[in-house]
C-alpha cells in the first residue's frame, strides 16, 4: 500500500521501538494477509499499482473488503517487471518447449509469458463482469483463464466465488450481488 504514515522511534527512555504507524500501515498488513485468499505472492492497493505502473505489470484482482475496515479497496497482483528478460535455461528447472520461448517468474514458477498474458486477459474480462454484478457471465472467463493456465490460483478462487454467487442467487432476492469480495481471514 502507498500512503502517508508516521515512521520512527517511539517509546520512552528505557524502551524504544522503531515502527510505522497509520491507517496505511494497517491496510498494508491486511493486504499482505489477503494474499492467502487469492493464492498470490504480492498483492498491492491501487495507489501502489498506479505508482509503479511504469516499471511493473499488474493484474487487477478485484474489489475487496478486508477484516476490520469499512473501505472497499481495489487490489492488484504484481505479475513481473515490464521489460523482464526471458528466463535463462539454467535458471529454469523445466525444459524449454520451444526455441526462444520467453518465460516470466510468477508465483515461484517459470511460466511462458504468452500463457500468462492469455490467462490475465481472460481474468480481466471475468473480473470486469464480476465487479459489474454478473458472476454468471464472469464464470466462463475465469474457467477460460484456468484452462490456459491451470496453476493460476486467483482464477481458481474466482471460479469458486462465482459458483457460490450463482448457486445462492436464487435464494436471496432481497440482497443483490455487489461484486465485492469479502476477505474473512
Amino acid at each position: 500500500n502507498t500512503a502517508r504514515v508516521l515512521v520512527g522511534n517511539y517509546g520512552c527512555d528505557y524502551r524504544i521501538n522503531y515502527t510505522a504507524l497509520g491507517d496505511g500501515v494497517n491496510l498494508a498488513s491486511r493486504l499482505e494477509a489477503s494474499n492467502k485468499a487469492f493464492g498470490t505472492v504480492v498483492m498491492v492497493s491501487e495507489s501502489t499499482a498506479d505508482s509503479a505502473a511504469m516499471e511493473f505489470q499488474f493484474r487487477k484482482l478485484g474489489r475487496i473488503l478486508v477484516p476490520g475496515k469499512l473501505q472497499i479497496v481495489t487490489v492488484f497482483e504484481l505479475l513481473h517487471e515490464k521489460d523482464e528478460p526471458a528466463a535463462d535455461a539454467e535458471m529454469n528447472s523445466q525444459p524449454q518447449k520451444g526455441e526462444g520461448e520467453q518465460k516470466v517468474l510468477h508465483n515461484w514458477q517459470w511460466i511462458p509469458k504468452d500463457l500468462l498474458r492469455r490467462a490475465v486477459q481472460a481474468y480481466a474480462w471475468g473480473i470486469a463482469l464480476y465487479i459489474s454484478g454478473d458472476p454468471a457471465g464472469a464464470l466462463p472467463r475465469f474457467r477460460e483463464a484456468l484452462a490456459v493456465l491451470p496453476s493460476d490460483l486467483p482464477s481458481k478462487t474466482m471460479v469458486e466465488l462465482c459458483e457460490a454467487a450463482t448457486a445462492s442467487a436464487e435464494g436471496r432476492a432481497a440482497t443483490p450481488f455487489d461484486g465485492i469480495i469479502r476477505v474473512t481471514k
